[in-house]
């Protein structure tokens, strides 16, 4: 009968072109829109009344917003300035450490201090405007590369001075980290990350400032 009506050669030259039957139908979407929007409004209707929602039926979103429940002005002030100081503690400690010389161990305990540091100031800008949107502003198309080196870099300071590697290698990474969180820094700010390029041509690079026009001149406009 389907032969006959023409509704499996339908069937089976859609399939050949590699589409799912229960993915493309729009009928199909229409149930799962309407299964989503009931599942949502159950769990709304559930948490209102005060009822707790399985962790089975929570999203995964869902799932860290429960792990960082909502904070009011008051706490995220807080917590702002109490990580804004343990930050700057660690790192003035860090600094003192240097005043001993600058020995091996001192400039290692200098490291980790400073990268400690850097992480609980990463912390409370979390705190201040919401893990949610700092990470969509630290991996912002535009940024995602200098997030990347930025955070990659915090953690190599860290582990080659914990593996006590070679001091230069600690300070040559540490000089690394160094401007990787002036550019890091430097995109939030318009324009910013073009007067670090300009900086570099008329300085480190003033010999050969050609050199970094492919970075210049894959920046972002704004």
């Amino acid at each position: 009968m389907k032969a006959w009506l023409g509704l499996e050669e339908k069937e089976q030259s859609y399939m050949d072109l590699g589409g799912s039957a229960d993915a493309e139908n729009p009928l199909t979407q229409a149930a799962n829109s309407v299964a989503g929007a009931a599942r949502t409004a159950s769990i709304s209707a559930r948490r209102a009344v005060g009822m707790q929602v399985p962790v089975e039926e929570q999203t995964i979103e869902e799932q860290v917003c429960e792990m960082c429940p909502t904070m009011t002005f008051k706490q995220r002030l807080i917590a702002l300035i109490c990580c804004c100081v343990l930050g700057y503690i660690l790192e003035i400690c860090g600094t003192l450490t240097l005043i001993g010389g600058p020995t091996a161990r001192n400039i290692r305990k200098f490291s980790v201090l400073y990268v400690c540091g850097n992480l609980i100031a990463i912390m409370a800008t979390a705190f201040w405007v919401g893990p949610k949107l700092m990470c969509k502003k630290m991996w912002n198309s535009t940024r995602r590369g200098a997030t990347a080196m930025y955070l990659v870099s915090l953690v190599l300071v860290l582990v080659l001075a914990l593996l006590h590697v070679a001091v230069f290698v600690v300070l040559l990474m540490l000089a690394v980290e160094l401007f990787c969180a002036v550019w890091y820094s430097a995109s939030y700010v318009p324009k910013g990350r073009w007067c670090v390029v300009q900086c570099c041509k008329n300085t480190l690079f003033s010999p050969c400032p050609e050199v970094l026009d492919p970075v210049q001149a894959s920046l972002p406009t704004v």
